[in-house]
């Protein structure tokens, strides 16, 4: 999304904006087709926002930021290894079925 867009969609002042990607604390995309800004971004903006209403000093701002990366990074490395132990799985049930011995008939 463009930059106004994210302004609108974060509730967001030009300068606060300016300010957080000064800090990192927000990154814009460079090579992105539709701006500089994502729904993800909107949702940090909010949160950066709702932190400093519950008094979270500057200093606080980028180690939360990080923990909340960290959590969300570790979600996906879960969610990667759960669906490859469940195709895992299916692979081997395959396999099981497949290989069963036949039961001899008798004559």
């Amino acid at each position: 999304m463009k930059t106004r867009e994210f302004l609108l969609a974060a509730q967001l002042e030009a300068s606060a904006l300016d300010a957080w990607i000064e800090s990192g604390w927000l990154v814009p995309r460079k090579q992105y087709e539709g701006g500089p800004f994502a729904e993800i971004d909107v949702a940090r903006a909010q949160l950066i926002r709702d932190l400093g209403e519950l008094g979270v000093n500057d200093e606080a701002v980028p180690i939360i930021l990080h923990l909340v990366d960290q959590l969300h990074g570790l979600r996906r490395t879960m969610r990667d290894l759960l669906a490859h132990v469940a195709e895992s799985h299916q692979g081997s049930a395959t396999r099981r079925r497949r290989s069963k011995p036949r039961p001899r008939q008798r004559r």
